[in-house]
């Protein structure tokens, strides 16, 4: 009986913690950083696959400089998905880039 009244609110704790994630909104994936390279040099900054789909990070400050060392690396990342698309203009490219935008929460190397 001793063991049920400390699992309890053991139970308690995890239910409570996974809802509040939930609530959050906060998703998670293992997903792809891709380095396009310097804005200011023609890249076009970080882009992010998930699931075979990219997305531009709205908070690409969030993102550790110690990523621009390869052009992609595997990453843990927990995100929020936001409603609106991002318009970069950055490249050769005259024409907008409208991708989906994502904010990042944390990211880390699995």
């Amino acid at each position: 009986m001793y063991n049920r009244l400390l699992l309890a609110p053991l139970l308690f704790f995890a239910a409570c913690q996974s809802a509040a994630t939930h609530e959050t909104g906060h998703e998670t994936a293992t997903a792809t950083l891709l380095w396009t390279g310097e804005v200011a040099a023609d890249g076009c900054g970080f882009e992010v696959l998930i699931d075979g789909k990219k997305y531009l990070p709205e908070n690409e400050d969030a993102i550790d400089a110690a990523y621009k060392q390869q052009d992609s690396t595997q990453v843990q990342l927990e995100y929020v998905l936001l409603p609106e698309p991002i318009d970069r203009r950055c490249g050769m490219l005259p024409q907008p880039r409208v991708m989906e935008a994502i904010r990042i929460v944390s990211i880390a190397q699995p």
